[in-house]
């Protein structure tokens, strides 16, 4: 892994193609990338993926991208297209790392779980247990502030559990609208502008009124991040340091971490956005994330700041095909990782669009119920999430297959809608033998 320094003030967080070849393994120098069995999947039907990247790179929807589907027992395929800085022809590589945003919310998750395997915590086990400021959780009974300047609430109808963090449905918000007082609260007291540790930030978030009862809505959040604190008082260790050694050292994951050295934005994806007129142009970031690709990441939370590459994050996912185990690495029990992969969210708690497309919650990813409902190729079970610079990943552990797409963009009203998850997950699974 790169030496890092913590920073003290946190910063929100038609070119080169690399293919896999069919033969023999790809290496980086760090780790071997171990392809699965001929028998498992039509590693020529992969190949299409490489038209579907280049068309977007060649259409100017984005710079580049780099992404992988992986079986039970290697990566299936690899590629890297386009450029990693379109503005300095720097070529996107294997080797490139992104920004993964909420990507960093499985991996939280995963670590929690853990936990659990170990006795350490319960799902069932209050938040006000570990995290104080959690003791004595009040609703919002209205969005906005009264004439005295503060929020009428009234006593939550039971504790937060460490299920409804990791279910989304602790009624902790994020505030990305800000279109009440309320979500103005959250966006304020937001742990990427905010001084102290983790725990001290998660402080100013419990101080912010619930806008649910726990257990009874499915929003957003923070709860994540929550979680990250949580990790910190149940085990004593600091975030990264209990992720170090009990996921990232294990599984090989050398390129993941929360901070970065500014020599070491020259190994990130640049990101991109597009202005008015529709042209593609070097971000300057905005809200909770000015200055992107200028200044060094030094953000640790729960819910994101996580930098990695393809390599990494397809070893994660691996591990969880295999049900929790990677070359001798056990991470979790088999039963924990098909607990997380199940839906836990009541439809009624669930997001409308959410009823309609047949989607569901598990714990720490959204979980497929209704393939046929979602307008996309899909499987019941598929499981994953997504980034906000445009990472996303999903794995099902009934078909043993999983796809990833990296890119960076940063979302704004002229942002070039991209299709390339779609097609990677669609000959993804088009390649199945099975």
């Amino acid at each position: 892994m790169r030496n890092f320094t913590r920073h003290a003030l946190p910063a929100i967080a038609v070119g080169s193609l690399l293919t896999l070849g069919a033969c023999a393994p790809e290496t980086t120098g760090r780790v071997v990338s171990v392809e699965a069995p001929q028998n498992a999947i039509h590693k020529e039907h992969l190949k299409r993926i490489d038209a579907v990247l280049q068309k977007e790179v060649d259409e100017g929807v984005r710079a580049g991208f780099v992404a992988a589907v992986v079986t039970r027992d290697g990566v299936a395929y690899q590629t890297a297209v386009g450029e990693a800085d379109p503005f300095n022809e720097t070529p996107m590589t294997l080797d490139t790392r992104f920004r993964f945003a909420s990507m960093t919310k499985p991996i939280i998750s995963v670590a929690v779980m853990q936990l659990v395997d170990r006795g350490v915590i319960n799902l069932n086990d209050p938040a006000g247990l570990y995290i104080d400021s959690y003791n004595d959780a009040r609703v919002a009974t209205s969005r906005d502030l009264n004439s005295d300047g503060e929020f009428e609430t009234r006593r939550a109808s039971r504790p937060i559990t460490v299920h409804d963090l990791l279910t989304h449905m602790a009624g902790i918000g994020y505030g990305f609208t800000q279109n009440t007082d309320l979500e103005k609260a959250y966006f304020d007291a937001n742990l990427f502008s905010t001084d102290g540790t983790l725990c001290e930030r998660i402080d100013q978030i419990a101080a912010v009124p619930l806008l649910y009862d726990p257990g009874t809505k499915w929003e957003y959040s923070y709860s994540i991040d929550v979680l990250g604190c949580l990790i910190e008082a149940a085990t004593g260790k600091p975030l990264d340091d209990y992720l170090s050694e009990n996921i990232f050292e294990p599984l090989g994951m050398t390129e993941t971490e929360f901070f970065m050295d500014e020599a070491d934005l020259e190994d990130l994806a640049i990101v991109i956005e597009f202005n008015e007129n529709g042209e593609m142009v070097r971000s300057g970031g905005t809200g909770l994330a000015k200055g992107i690709n200028d200044i060094p990441f030094g953000v640790m939370s729960g819910g994101a700041g996580l930098l990695s590459d393809v390599h990494d994050y397809t070893r994660f996912m691996r591990m969880l095909l295999n049900y929790g185990t990677l070359d001798g690495a056990r991470i979790l029990s088999p039963q924990t990782v098909k607990l997380m992969t199940a839906d836990h969210t009541p439809e009624a708690a669930r997001p409308p669009n959410w009823i309609a497309s047949g989607t569901t919650f598990g714990l720490g990813g959204s979980v497929v119920l209704e393939p046929g409902y979602t307008s996309e190729v899909a499987a019941a079970g598929d499981w994953g999430w997504a980034g906000y610079w445009d990472t996303w990943f999903s794995i099902n552990t009934e078909l043993g297959v999983g796809y990833i797409t990296l890119a960076q963009a940063q979302p704004n009203p002229y942002i070039k809608p991209s299709r390339a998850r779609f097609g990677v997950k669609a000959i993804a699974y088009g390649a199945l033998r099975q």
